[in-house]
């Protein structure tokens, strides 16, 4: 037998770099960025309601082809590569909001959700907080407000529940774990039982 070299794991295999020649045609490619709410599931338990975060997403076009589409949120390595573009696009922007979109609210309407968001106020807790001064701005702010304020102590409540619920789906994956288990014991006593039979 001969002997032979142990496989060092330690060695690092480098993360693609944007210079590398498999991205030379990155400027050819048409890039689009946007900024989308997505489910935030730990604060949405916490909070006992629905909580997004917005993120930074990009969809990367081959010109031509309908059909290669990449859309995907932005990691390091598509800020390296489209760096020019995104600052550019960034720079456009508003900070990330984070909280419950306005939609959330059963009177609010798709026109209602825009002219608020005209003013910035994109989310129920936004609402609930804003100046009662803006109530000028619009015609039912003040019944606007007092909704969100209503959902948000609403809402309240299911925060223990949610929290009982991921545990109870926990308890349900132990407890049909426990069943397979027996199951597969049950099984190998009635090998044995049979094994011992034949003997």
């Amino acid at each position: 037998m001969q002997p032979t070299t142990a496989t060092i794991f330690d060695d690092q295999i480098p993360l693609a770099r944007p210079d590398e020649s498999r991205y030379a045609m990155d400027d050819k490619l048409y890039v689009e960025f946007s900024r989308e709410p997505v489910l935030h599931p730990a604060k949405s338990r916490d909070a006992g309601r629905a909580v997004y975060e917005e993120r930074d997403f990009v969809k990367i076009h081959v010109p031509g082809d309908k059909t290669t589409v990449c859309v995907e949120p932005m990691h390091e390595i598509n800020v390296q590569r489209f760096r020019a573009r995104y600052e550019k696009w960034k720079a456009g922007q508003a900070e990330a909001v984070v909280g419950t979109p306005l939609s959330a609210l059963p009177q609010m309407t798709p026109a209602k959700v825009e002219e608020y968001k005209f003013f910035k106020i994109v989310t129920v807790e936004q609402l609930a907080d804003a100046n009662d001064q803006l109530g000028q701005k619009f015609m039912s702010f003040q019944s606007d407000k007092q909704a969100a304020k209503r959902f948000i102590e609403a809402t309240k409540g299911n925060a223990p529940i949610e929290a009982m619920n991921v545990e109870l789906q926990k308890r349900d994956a132990e407890i049909e774990n426990l069943k397979t288990m027996v199951e597969a014991l049950q099984a190998q006593s009635k090998t044995r039982k049979v094994a011992q039979a034949e003997v």
